[in-house]
């Protein structure tokens, strides 16, 4: 019986399909080295759901059916048709799959999951005015990154935009002007006693490839007597690593004893960089002795194969020592030894973000702030064809697929956000328009935090909000890069046998 072995790295992927392995690829049911990019990319996406798909079991029949290289015409759309929704879906709170995607180019999403895009710099929440033909919206800056197009432009938080490109932004541009990856004129607005209105100014914007340091703010502040910190972490990527690390030596330099933890915008990231923030955030005590963080389930072939030589492969323990980007760091000089933990969370708040609040809730005090999380509640790959085939066609060397493989637990077995996020214990709205940039005391939700944690305001701060008439309301749109991602890396060793 031959396996598929693959060098990733210092990762080692051994595939074996539901009915025979396979040492090179054969793109059709019949074999040989034909067939179409999109036979060659179904075949692809049929082999990784059969073998890796935590639901494999589930949608099995749909697997075999729908993705059937003779047939099917357009797997990326049949994966999202296929995925798992059998549990009653996400509006019953129960299990559903929002998150497997198959891609035809999967570069730019692991370019941004590691903190790369190319992009105008901007954060951005989406408003809708209602009663329009067709449906018009706007956008909200909810912040910048530093050094970027939009930062060298003046643009910062608070700020409206209402036309791209000098026409009004509706559903056939809507796309293009949020992700911002071409050169593009925006449209600036500002609020009035009756809605928005157009100033007429106007910026261009030409996006750049870089780094977006996911760091966007991190202060102390004086609250009843003790030393508070504060945090905005925008994206789990792992180049943050050891920028953490410091930026939590600097809060034990400084005396800090409780933290607030903004992961509003943040959607989520590398699980690498996820234990490496738990190890900060955790009691040392626990950390030192190598408490159980958290436990997954994967699908039946994956367990069977990891669980013969390792009974723990389900179980991730706190550690001080971590290895990213072959890097060998420590976190036992940054660990503060918190005694409370202050989390802004929104339902832009997902994946490894509800991830860290889950896997520490048995071991410290956390106190969430704000509105109720996504709801991301389990862990995936990121798979191109070059780690499952030894050989495959040229055709479909840029397809991959991003799939989910676990859920995760607590040490108790339980998530507080399976399956429709994350309550808050304290309600509050973020507030891109009350007129201070995150970081400022006065800043709506980092002000809710602040009050939660003893802070006194003598005089109400001067808030600017969005008008509440039937002209306009706030709508969410994901950042189909930055958002929904627990993303493990390979393991050391995946030996499947034959099913």
């Amino acid at each position: 019986m031959k396996k598929i072995t693959r060098l990733f790295g210092l990762f080692i992927i051994l595939l074996v399909a539901a009915a025979c392995s396979k040492e090179s690829y054969e793109p059709t049911p019949t074999g040989g080295n034909g067939g179409s990019e999109i036979q060659n990319a179904t075949q692809f996406t049929k082999d990784v759901l059969e073998n890796y798909y935590l639901w494999n079991k589930e949608i099995a029949s749909a697997i075999s059916s729908d993705l059937n290289p003779s047939t099917c015409t357009d797997p990326i759309a049949t994966v999202k048709k296929i995925r798992y929704k059998q549990g009653g879906g996400y509006d019953s709170k129960q299990d559903e799959d929002r998150w497997t995607q198959l891609f035809d180019d999967v570069t730019p999403f692991l370019e941004s999951v590691q903190g790369v895009e190319t992009t105008n710099g901007m954060s951005l929440s989406v408003g809708a005015f209602n009663n329009t033909t067709p449906q018009e919206y706007f956008f909200i800056v909810n912040f910048v990154y530093d050094d970027s197009p939009a930062a060298k432009a003046g643009l910062k938080r608070g700020n409206l935009i209402t036309t791209y490109n000098g026409n009004d932004i509706t559903e056939a541009n809507i796309d293009a002007a949020y992700y911002g990856e071409t050169t593009a004129t925006y449209g600036l607005a500002v609020q009035t006693g009756e809605g928005i209105a157009d100033t007429g100014e106007e910026v261009t914007l030409t996006p750049v490839k870089m780094y977006l340091d996911p760091i966007i703010s991190s202060k102390v502040f004086d609250v009843a007597g003790k030393k508070v910190g504060y945090l905005m972490y925008d994206s789990f990527d792992l180049d943050s690593a050891e920028k953490l690390i410091n930026t939590f030596k600097d809060f034990k330099n400084q005396g800090v004893t409780e933290l607030i933890l903004d992961l509003r915008y943040n959607g989520g990231g590398y699980v690498l960089t996820e234990n490496l923030l738990a190890s900060l955030l955790a009691p040392a005590d626990k950390v030192e002795q190598g408490a159980l963080y958290q436990q997954e389930i994967y699908n039946s072939i994956l367990t069977q194969a990891w669980s013969k030589d390792d009974e723990d492969f389900n179980k991730t323990f706190f550690t001080f020592n971590h290895e990213i980007n072959k890097k060998k760091l420590s976190t036992k000089d940054a660990n503060i030894g918190l005694n409370k933990i202050y989390a802004i969370v929104t339902g832009n708040t997902a994946s490894a973000s509800e991830a860290v609040l889950v896997g520490l809730s048995p071991y410290v005090n956390i106190v969430t702030i704000g509105q109720r999380s996504y709801g991301k509640y389990c862990t995936g790959y990121i798979l191109g064809v070059d780690d499952v085939y030894e050989k495959a066609p040229a055709s479909i060397s840029k397809w991959g697929i991003y799939v989910m493989i676990t859920t995760y637990a607590d040490c108790d077995n339980k998530n507080l956000a399976r399956p429709v996020g994350i309550d808050p214990d304290v309600e509050a709205k973020d507030n891109p328009m009350d007129g201070h940039l995150l970081g400022d005391e006065n800043e709506t939700m980092l002000k809710a935090a602040l009050q939660t944690a003893g802070k006194s305001y003598t005089s109400v701060a001067t808030t600017r909000a969005l008008s509440s008439t039937p002209q306009m309301e706030i709508k969410m749109l994901h950042n189909k890069y930055k958002f929904g991602k627990r993303i493990k890396q390979l393991p050391t060793k995946i030996e499947l046998e034959e099913q």
